[in-house]
């Protein structure tokens, strides 16, 4: 059977903590795709990369493209065991590094969600999770992650998570241009995203 190309971008972290573990399942059931997978920092153009599809984080509110919500990812602060150990409050964490991200109000927000003041931010900033998450499995300082994306790391010990409150900022959608048609191995690439995703 004639075999199509699906080229797909992904920002690292959802590639590596989400469709990277069950890849094989969807090559298993279409067959007929052959995926170029392309890892991005969630900064993407998908009529100049050539593209035909893209899964970003955000709020899904992109000129020019039609999204599909496929997954919450809420955030809570992990942390390599040994810097676990010495953080029991709110006012311990705040004496910490906190590592941020290039989006500069998730700490404030988590902060609010948690019943506190946010701290002077003064921690390395970072523009691609899987970077940011590597820094404090490393005991960097103190990260705020989308925890559904890093299981394996929290169930090896790796990252230890802190706390029970959690913001949500976003999720990640399927997002692709308007302007293209949807082809077989797009459709089959959607449909299998959102058998696999709660939504």
């Amino acid at each position: 059977s004639k075999r199509e190309v699906l080229s797909v971008g992904a920002v690292g972290t959802f590639a590596v903590g989400w469709l990277l573990p069950r890849l094989r399942d969807f090559q298993a059931r279409h067959p007929f795709v052959e995926l170029r997978l392309f890892t991005h920092n969630n900064r993407i153009d998908l009529a100049a990369e050539g593209l035909d599809c893209a899964i970003r984080f955000g709020d899904g509110q992109w000129p020019g493209l039609q999204t599909r919500h496929l997954l919450a990812a809420p955030l809570a602060p992990v942390c390599a065991p040994a810097v676990a150990h010495r953080i029991r409050t709110l006012a311990d964490l705040g004496r910490e590094t906190l590592l941020r991200s290039y989006r500069s109000d998730e700490w404030a927000q988590w902060f609010e969600a948690a019943g506190a003041r946010a701290p002077l931010l003064t921690g390395p900033v970072f523009d691609a999770s899987l970077a940011l998450a590597d820094a404090a499995a490393q005991g960097a300082g103190v990260a705020l992650l989308p925890v559904s994306l890093f299981t394996r790391d929290l169930q090896s010990g790796r990252l230890v998570r802190l706390f029970e409150a959690e913001v949500d900022v976003g999720g990640y959608w399927l997002t692709r241009l308007k302007t293209r048609r949807k082809s077989a191995a797009m459709k089959a690439f959607q449909d299998w995203l959102e058998l696999q995703t709660p939504g």
